[in-house]
């Protein structure tokens, strides 16, 4: 293999999206590295491979997310180079616990969920970080909380970092079924350039350009996207261009800036009663509304600042962004436009603090502060061809939200760690609605969030470990405010124990929990009315197991396999029983690999990639469980061949072998006394291929 290619495959590589090379590791690389985090000061965790299990670390001193005593999971760059991605949901779908649901609408957000949350909210109560910076839309004309990450390149992630549960001090709003921390890449000693395509018209550019050495380190990412999509008016385009450079200072600090540019434009295929789909009387290509579409932009500018060594860090983020979205959706009753204009800034600073209280006490203190605001331009109402007839709502609003926590770590004993916090979230409302000037509110509520837990280490082999906590979403001026301006944070409350086995080859995993929420809001769909469904409990688990089945020099295959259950109940009484939305169980098995490829077939080179068959339960889409979705199963492979002199050639496959309408399923009528005509549905495609090439060159000083 030639020296630069080991270089590049020690790197931990470059990724793409369903393309870029999923490059191997050194040797070296393969030893567990120290606790870190990324020079934007956002959470990080300890960088694995398929090296096998990691060791215990929740006993471990340190601000990072991946050790936090509870169910967390950090995947790093080269883990996300061998999987099989489409689309951003892609990222998280093999995870323990991630309900995933590709609408199927154009570049609108993804449902994500956890722990029994609803997938059809596009990830509201999941808290959503890239480099420190909150990406959840609060106030959102779609759903409060929204979450879009279609502008997050997947070449451009170093580690992404899940707590699972509201057990991050340090995420605030929308943390109720957990939290994700997405951090960039600094710098890396190559440049790639690649280009793919596959079904139904997808065709994909990408180039990135990096240097690692003494000054100032650039990372930029380019990457051009269209897609005429499986369904009738499911076209796709989108723009991105990614820049962000690095520079050291003195005393090991360092300093990021990074602009962002987005843009995408879409058609939306709309939604199909079910039961028509199935018994073969409309096509499941066919639109809904050949006018439904919309578009977005979105530029970003952040800067983060690091000084000092991670046990006594000390990081600050500032940040600015402006996003135009609009979406004209028909919903079975005519076409409805939403347009909202979004002028965000803010900031979050953070001290970290180690010592031994009285030369005995092994602690860590951890303090922060943040601050954002909004300002948004909101209109919606029906519409035809996408332009207004009638205007529902027009508002201008503006919030605020200022927060301050702090979280202590001690350690009794070298094989116990006890952890303690508290969030503080001070919001402020202005509202004017240009319609009805006596719903426009001035209100500011606040709320308390507090956190504890226990992380036990009696021996090598046994990881122990329980959670308190709780979490809160804000209330949404655009959709709540405006009718009850007395509306407090919807507050959740949530416990979870929890295990590890750890051997040489394996670990397995597993955790039990239970939340409980004052007043369960549900919303079928934009522009459909907000329901309060009362008092309501999930109770689930979660078991996760890995085995490095293979290990040989650099060879190495990985399996997997976890299984999670959830029962998500409404407390006041029949008929309403079940929240609406949240599958019974999700179950995934899987392998990873990385392996020399056979010299009598290919030349010097690697093949690597990964492939998974996931299996998602029956969800209840009334709250009676009188109409349910299927249970379906999704299988999805990746194969890259990775050769000495930088070029790659991958391919990889989405398969659904059975029931195609369960992912993206709605009840648009009445969450008690609706009828099977009141489901609707928005296919997938039965198979989704892609293929292509990558070129990977060094640029600059490699890394030593």
């Amino acid at each position: 293999m030639s020296p630069l290619l080991t270089r590049l495959l020690a790197s931990a590589g470059t990724l793409s999206l369903s393309a870029l090379p999923a490059l191997a590791l050194d040797p070296a690389a393969v030893e567990l590295e120290e606790l870190q985090v990324s020079a934007q000061g956002g959470p990080a965790g300890p960088v694995p491979t398929i090296a096998g299990p990691l060791p215990n670390l929740r006993t471990t001193l340190s601000p990072t997310a991946s050790v936090l005593p509870g169910n967390t999971t950090v995947i790093d760059a080269a883990e996300i180079a061998r999987l099989p991605v489409q689309s951003y949901g892609d990222l998280f779908r093999p995870v323990a616990g991630f309900d995933v649901s590709n609408y199927g609408q154009g570049g609108v957000g993804y449902g994500i969920a956890l722990r029994g949350f609803s997938d059809a909210e596009h990830g509201r109560d999941v808290a959503v970080f890239i480099d420190g910076v909150p990406i959840n839309e609060v106030s959102s004309i779609h759903t409060p909380n929204y979450v879009d990450l279609n502008s997050l390149i997947p070449e451009t992630i170093r580690s992404i970092s899940i707590v699972r549960g509201p057990f991050s001090v340090e995420a605030g709003d929308a943390n109720l079924g957990g939290s994700i921390f997405i951090d960039t890449k600094r710098a890396e000693p190559f440049s790639t350039v690649g280009v793919s395509g596959g079904s139904f018209g997808t065709g994909r550019g990408i180039a990135t350009f990096s240097q690692v050495g003494p000054g100032i380190q650039p990372f930029l990412a380019y990457e051009g996207f269209g897609q005429d999509g499986y369904r009738q008016n499911g076209d796709l385009g989108r723009y991105n261009a990614f820049n962000k450079v690095t520079i050291p200072l003195d005393l090991g600090s360092s300093l990021s800036l990074r602009m962002q540019m987005y843009g995408t434009s879409f058609g939306q295929p709309g939604y199909q009663e079910r039961d028509l789909v199935r018994a073969g009387l409309v096509s499941p290509r066919a639109a809904t509304n050949v006018t439904d579409g919309g578009g977005k932009t979105l530029q970003t500018f952040v800067a983060n600042y690091v000084n000092g060594p991670l046990e006594d860090e000390l990081s600050a983020t500032l940040y600015a962004s402006h996003d135009v979205f609009s979406r004209f959706s028909d919903f079975g009753s005519g076409q409805r436009g939403q347009v909202e204009e979004r002028e965000t800034v803010g900031g979050r600073i953070r001290k970290v603090w180690t010592t031994s209280l009285f030369d005995l006490l092994p602690t860590q203190l951890l303090v922060g502060g943040d601050w954002r605001t909004d300002a948004l331009d909101v209109k919606t109402g029906s519409s035809v061809a996408r332009n207004f007839t009638t205007r529902a709502l027009d508002l201008d609003i503006l919030q605020h939200n200022l927060a301050g926590y702090a979280q202590v770590q001690i350690k009794p004993t070298p094989w116990l760690k006890l952890t303690g916090g508290t969030r503080f979230d001070q919001f402020f409302y202005d509202v004017r609605n240009n319609l009805d000037s006596a719903l426009s509110p001035k209100v500011s509520p606040n709320v308390v969030s507090p956190k504890g837990g226990a992380a036990l280490t009696p021996f090598d082999w046994l990881e122990l470990f329980a959670n308190y906590g709780q979490g809160f979403r804000s209330p949404s001026a655009s959709s709540e405010l405006t009718n009850n301006p007395r509306l407090t944070p919807l507050t959740i409350e949530s416990t979870e124990g929890g295990g590890r086995l750890v051997f040489d080859r394996f670990s397995l995993l597993g955790t039990v929990f239970f939340t409980d929420i004052a007043n369960e809001v549900f919303q079928a769909a934009p522009g459909l009315p907000v329901q309060n469904l009362g008092k309501s409990r999930r109770d689930g688990f979660e078991v996760e197991a890995k085995f490095l089945a293979y290990h040989d020099g650099l060879d190495r295959v990985a399996l997997f396999a976890n299984y999670s259950e959830v029962s998500a109940r409404l407390l006041n009484g029949a008929p309403s029983i079940y929240v609406p939305n949240v599958p019974a169980y999700l179950a995934t098995v899987g392998a990873e690999f990385d392996i020399g490829a056979p010299t009598a077939v290919f030349e010097p080179g690697r093949l690597t990639g990964a492939a998974y068959l996931s299996y998602i339960g029956a969800k209840p889409l009334t709250e009676d469980g009188g109409l349910r979705s299927s249970p379906y199963p999704r299988v999805s492979g990746r194969l890259a061949y990775v050769h000495a002199s930088g070029w790659t050639t991958y391919g990889q496959a989405t398969w659904y072998p059975g029931d195609r309408t369960s992912e993206s399923i709605f009840n648009f009528g009445s969450s008690v006394s609706a009828t099977a005509s009141d489901i609707f549905t928005s296919p997938q495609p039965r198979l989704m291929l892609l293929a292509g090439i990558t070129y990977g060159f060094a640029t600059g000083a490699l890394a030593p």
